[in-house]
């Protein structure tokens, strides 16, 4: 059984490490609009479209994996919105599925709707990747990130380091993400000369630090 920060961090899709794709086979409906003639069609300017590049890649999938960050997977009407900038068309009903049970079990976990309302940390930062697949339609991305989570009624700060695969596919002039495939560590360990802050310095002093926030178009 995991962890309360493995299964905290980013929802079932993710930190739970089960294997979410979107469905294959799916049709696509296209439609034509004849103009006549006659009709005088203004032309919009030229408009340089966005093209797929390994970085824009690297840096979607790392942006999958903080979007659930602070109360985002506590909040679960602010899932769908979340999930719709990060996923597929495809795999949309079934990561906001995921994400809405992981929501439910996080705050049962985490106390989170307790009175009084506990101080509640859920942060994760990437820390390094690779990039396992490249084409102009598809990439994978693996991301390696720790996460720390805690709830001052439940649950004392603890880390949780693990590596994210991230599928892209190229969709709509920007990369999304069509799977989740999770895996433990690597872990460092903590040198032995430091000195672990305790849970009460710990939840006095994380929410004094900002987080390092991905401006939206």
């Amino acid at each position: 059984m995991l962890g309360v920060a493995a299964l905290a961090l980013l929802g079932i899709g993710i930190a739970i490490g089960t294997h979410i794709v979107a469905p294959r086979g799916a049709s696509v409906v296209q439609a034509t609009v004849t103009v006549p003639a006659s009709v005088a069609t203004p032309r919009p300017p030229a408009v340089a479209s966005p093209t797929p590049t390994r970085t824009g890649a690297v840096a979607a999938a790392a942006h999958a994996i903080t979007a659930f960050n602070g109360d985002v997977l506590l909040q679960p009407s602010q899932l769908p919105q979340v999930v719709a900038r990060v996923a597929s068309v495809e795999s949309r009903v079934q990561l906001t599925a995921a994400f809405e049970q992981a929501s439910a079990q996080t705050r049962a976990k985490l106390g989170a709707g307790t009175v009084p309302a506990p101080v509640i940390v859920l942060r994760s930062v990437p820390v390094g990747y690779r990039l396992e697949h490249f084409s102009s339609s598809r990439a994978t991305v693996a991301v390696w990130y720790v996460g720390i989570v805690g709830s001052g009624a439940t649950v004392q700060p603890q880390q949780s380091w693990r590596t994210e695969v991230v599928s892209l596919i190229w969709e709509n002039g920007s990369w999304k993400v069509s799977a989740f495939r999770s895996a433990d560590g690597p872990t460092p360990p903590l040198s032995s000369a430091e000195i672990p802050a305790t849970p009460g310095q710990l939840f006095a002093a994380i929410p004094r630090y900002d987080e390092f926030r991905r401006n939206e178009p």
